[in-house]
């Protein structure tokens, strides 16, 4: 007979593994189909000389802020480290309270390197072929070496003599982070489910292969010494093993037996006759 505890618990641990395999493809789907419909054209704005947005901080951490970008390419065909289409380009930061707040809030780059050990602009765009560069940074707070100086709540207005693109960087790269968030989620709930699944069957079989009533020695009586309800040993007899035991002898005596004949009186006395 099969171990009923160790079989019940493998069970319940196979069914969490089933259950954890379903919402983990679930989660899987949803972060995969989540990531692969991001387009990050649908966080540009543009083409414009001015845009107003408020700064907020979603999660806490610090904002990635917004890109300023124009059109052109990557190049620098002079050799001077800048990139060609945007040298003399320039843009301006202001606040509807405090006038221009360029300086403490933004930073104009226009930086082009072929080394991918050294800063490039291009290494920030999200498709640097789109024949749109970025130039600048508003608001980038995450950057704390740089120490932009941005208000959580405050309306920020970028403007520039030359049509601007503005990418929000901040908004993609918490979409891009929820994908994630969900495809991890997926994968973790899959580990989970593989555990459970290979527990589930180490018990199982451990619980098919024990339990039950252990099996008896050869030639062993588990009655076998021990003496019937009701019935008293008799005193003094020690059973010998093996012995059938013997029957006790009790002597017979006969009527009149051993009677002195002498002194039985030959006539009969009647008690009547004493009282007389």
């Amino acid at each position: 007979m099969a171990n009923k505890s160790l079989l019940i618990a493998g069970a319940v641990c196979v069914l969490i593994a089933v259950a954890s395999f379903g919402i983990a493809g679930i989660e899987s789907a949803d972060g995969i189909n989540e990531l692969t419909s991001i387009d990050y054209m649908d966080y540009v704005e543009g083409p414009d000389t001015s845009f107003t947005y408020t700064f907020t901080d979603e999660d806490g951490y610090g904002s990635s802020g917004w890109y300023v970008m124009m059109n052109g390419s990557y190049q620098d065909s002079d050799e001077n480290g800048l990139t060609d289409d945007c040298e003399g380009v320039s843009f301006t930061v202001t606040v509807v309270r405090g006038g221009d707040v360029t300086e403490e809030s933004s930073t104009l780059t226009c930086i082009y390197s072929d080394d991918p050990y050294e800063f490039s602009d291009s290494q920030y765009d999200p498709d640097p072929y789109d024949d749109r560069i970025i130039f600048g940074y508003v608001c980038a707070t995450v950057d704390e070496e740089t120490g932009y100086d941005c208000t959580e709540g405050e309306k920020y207005t970028i403007s520039s003599d030359t049509e601007l693109y503005i990418f929000d960087s901040d908004s993609y790269n918490l979409a891009i982070g929820d994908g994630a968030m969900g495809l991890a989620s997926g994968f973790g709930l899959g580990l989970i489910g593989s555990c459970c699944c290979g527990l589930g069957g180490i018990l199982l079989l451990i619980g098919l292969l024990t339990g039950g009533k252990p099996t008896p020695m050869p030639g062993y009586m588990p009655h076998q010494g021990m003496q019937q309800m009701g019935q008293m040993p008799q005193q003094g007899m020690m059973p010998i093993q093996g012995q059938m035991p013997q029957q006790v002898q009790l002597p017979q005596y006969a009527v009149g037996e051993n009677i002195d004949s002498s002194s039985v009186a030959d006539t009969p006395i009647s008690v009547w006759d004493s009282n007389q």
